[in-house]
């Protein structure tokens, strides 16, 4: 009776400390709950469109942007907040590699879906206006292309914002709209400059010249080059002449400033007497001559070293280069 007892009571005490489902599943329930919250609030978060422009914004596509390059774009242009859940929606959802090339216009806000769907459907704005400003075209070319193509254009009002740019107006084909406005273009040059150049940063900050005076000098490239190995060579050479002092008798400058091709020079051109003219005045003209693009400021940047101080194009387009005025001389002779 005794053990019946004992028994009994051991059995009620284990009983009694064990721990009940409820209090096991309560603080689970409860982080579960939580880490919903959080997801579906980022989510929602990321979906909805961010704070919109009331004119609306442009995604630019070109042939071969990858679907993650696709993403940052939008996000870099307000279009998506974020570009990691634009690249899921367009990579698990859709076929991104059937996205067509182009302008893909948002003039109200989207969500993320709704911007995906627009993508995969290729719904291309037709009716904007392309601008093909080439590398090296000066601010003046720029508002004479800009008033041949776009109605209304404000060419005054557009050399009026652009005086102190030369050189930060990013050449490029660009596709806006037909009422686009003198300031809008600034803008969106100067702020595509912005981008493409602050890749080399780096190179910059590291470069014996003035962001300027790279600009400057990439200006020059553009008119006294043609391609990326002869802009590389020249860039050289006139870095060498820059470094001892010599002029740099470059005629783009005073191409420039005398709003003249440089087949129309003259003897005479030569000896205009203005800051420009790099025969009469040693270093860089003042401000840049053009816009450049890509390469020429990758040629400043990155120059080939050579012991070579004068270059001429022939007849035959072909750069041949010297190290003394005399070899120089003779080239002259035997190339033009």
């Amino acid at each position: 009776m005794d053990n019946f007892s004992h028994h009994k009571k051991l059995k009620a005490d284990t009983t009694s400390t064990r721990t009940t489902p409820i209090g096991v599943l309560l603080p689970l329930v409860s982080v579960l709950f939580v880490v919903l919250l959080v997801c579906t609030i980022s989510i929602w978060f990321s979906s909805t469109s961010p704070q919109f422009s009331d004119s609306g914004v442009s995604l630019q596509i070109e042939r071969g942007m990858s679907v993650q390059k696709i993403a940052d774009a939008a996000e870099e242009a307000g279009i998506v907040r974020s570009a990691l859940f634009l690249y899921i929606i367009l990579t698990y959802t859709y076929d991104p590699t059937r996205i067509y090339a182009g302008t893909y216009r948002f003039d109200e806000p989207h969500t993320v879906y709704e911007v995906a769907q627009k993508l995969a459907r290729n719904d291309v704005d037709m009716s904007l206006l392309s601008l093909t400003l080439p590398e090296g075209i000066t601010r003046k070319e720029i508002a004479r292309i800009a008033e041949e193509r776009i109605p209304e254009f404000d060419t005054d009002l557009f050399l009026e914002l652009t005086k102190n740019n030369e050189g930060y107006l990013f050449p490029d084909t660009y596709f806006v709209p037909e009422d686009f406005k003198a300031e809008e273009l600034v803008n969106l040059l100067a702020e595509t400059f912005s981008t493409k150049f602050s890749q080399y940063s780096g190179a910059v900050a590291s470069s014996t010249l003035t962001e300027y005076e790279i600009l400057t000098l990439a200006s020059l490239l553009e008119r006294e080059a043609n391609d990326e190995q002869s802009m590389k060579m020249v860039s050289g050479i006139l870095q060498n002449r820059l470094n001892i002092g010599m002029a740099l008798q470059a005629d783009a400058s005073i191409e420039y400033v005398l709003d003249k091709e440089l087949q129309e020079l003259t003897p005479e051109d030569l000896k205009t007497d203005t800051p420009y003219n790099t025969y009469l005045y040693p270093g860089l003209p003042p401000t840049p001559i053009g816009n450049p693009g890509m390469l020429a400021i990758q040629a400043v940047l990155e120059p080939l070293p050579s012991p070579f101080m004068f270059y001429i194009t022939g007849n035959d387009g072909q750069f041949y280069y010297a190290k003394t005025f005399e070899q120089h001389k003779k080239n002259i002779r035997e190339q033009l």
